[in-house]
């Protein structure tokens, strides 16, 4: 790729995870369709109206392939984790069968179990005047909030965050041993959870599923553990990474911050917040296709069957859709971002997410209004996402509890 001189796209380079918007700054103005041999080799898109096209035309560009949606491509599965790695007719036909339950009427009604989780997680560090916003905040918050939307143990969640880790860390650190113990050991545990549902159904989304008919046919075991394995693990880091985003903007702006703090009752400025920073800072900024046929596109043609990394992170930053693209404007008014997709794979939890990132930052800042960061943040170390590692805080210490509840069980 010329434009980047010596240095072809690599998503996984220290250098471009500390600041990814100068690449794709550069690759929007000069190399709208790019390739790169880096991480297996894949073609790239960074322009919304490219990426936005490519997101809706799943005729060319195709994610029902396991393991492609990831960049680098990982393709140890035989089974499709659904209804993602679907097209259409199929793609539609699963996901109709769950679509009542992540209905926003239906996520909305978790909203005080968020909140009540949310408080008693800042009842143990409030009188302290210091946290990890990710491990003493952000992620118990998600975990714990997954569990009881699903009706699964909460102390379960510890074993969906260390495969989610053991996966990820075994798979970029050469480790395949790692990363196929910590798969295998997630699908034994859906099986068997599926299996319990067969035998003794509940009112839970595994039981609908073990029960649910396309084209007249029960779900296979391999169709169900897949299902199981995106409930348990599609959205929940990047609901993670999209709080601590939004909390670190916060702690590094205090205008921003004493506005947003202002407004906590307003549901719409609240709303509107909580959009922009997904835009801005994108939890997912890269995912991948695979071209069913060749297409050509501002003059380059990107033959058929290669890998395609659609870059959501630069696409919400494209000032050709968004005016001051760069900056985050908490009331920004229009906001067609594509922090959820768009089109028939829109992210099916994002109303989910959007309640989780919606109480948490509304909790922390009726709680903790006044904070700062206590220490260089650790970012996350692969740039198809945008989040941390590790996000430490510092505030004015108050004793004053407000949940009334300091027992919560630990989600993670």
């Amino acid at each position: 790729m010329k434009a980047l001189g010596e240095r072809e796209f690599d998503h996984y380079d220290p250098e471009f995870i500390k600041d990814p918007y100068v690449v794709y700054d550069h690759l929007r103005n000069a190399c709208p369709v790019a390739h790169t041999s880096k991480q297996g080799g894949f073609w790239i898109l960074s322009r919304y109206a490219d990426v936005r096209a490519a997101l809706q035309d799943w005729q060319t560009y195709s994610s029902a392939i396991p393991g492609t949606i990831a960049i680098p491509n990982y393709h140890a599965r035989d089974y499709p984790v659904l209804p993602i790695e679907a097209d259409p007719p199929a793609h539609g036909k699963y996901r109709s069968l769950v679509r009542d339950v992540f209905a926003r009427e239906a996520v909305d009604q978790l909203e005080d179990v968020v909140r009540d989780v949310a408080d008693a997680l800042i009842d143990r560090f409030a009188a302290t005047g210091h946290c990890d916003l990710v491990h003493d905040y952000a992620l118990p918050l998600v975990s714990h909030a997954l569990a009881r939307f699903l009706k699964l143990p909460v102390e379960d969640a510890e074993r969906w965050v260390y495969w989610a880790r053991e996966i990820f860390e075994g798979r970029m650190g050469d480790d395949p041993a790692r990363t196929s113990g910590a798969t295998e050991e997630m699908a034994a545990y859906v099986d068997g959870l599926m299996a319990n549902r067969i035998a003794e159904p509940q009112d839970d989304v595994f039981s609908l599923l073990t029960q649910a008919r396309v084209d007249g046919a029960a779900l296979s075991p391999l169709e169900l553990r897949g299902y199981g394995i995106l409930l348990l693990t599609a959205g929940r880091e990047a609901t993670v990474d999209g709080i601590n985003n939004a909390l670190w903007f916060l702690a590094e702006h205090a205008a921003e911050r004493d506005w947003l703090a202002q407004r906590l009752d307003d549901g719409a400025a609240l709303r509107a917040a909580v959009e922009e920073f997904l835009r801005n800072m994108s939890p997912i900024q890269l995912l991948g296709r695979i071209t069913t046929r060749d297409t050509t596109l501002h003059g380059v043609t990107i033959p058929k069957g290669e890998s395609l990394g659609v870059l959501y992170g630069a696409a919400n930053r494209d000032e050709a859709e968004f005016p001051q693209a760069a900056s985050c404007v908490l009331d920004r008014r229009r906001n067609p971002h594509l922090a959820f997709g768009v089109g028939v794979h829109t992210c099916l939890g994002a109303h989910l997410a959007r309640l989780d990132l919606r109480v948490a930052i509304k909790q922390l800042l009726r709680r903790i209004p006044d904070f700062s960061l206590a220490a260089e943040p650790l970012w996350a170390s692969n740039g198809d996402t945008r989040g941390f590692r590790r996000l430490d805080i510092r505030f004015v210490a108050s004793s004053r509890p407000e949940s009334g509840d300091n027992d919560m069980e630990s989600p993670a």
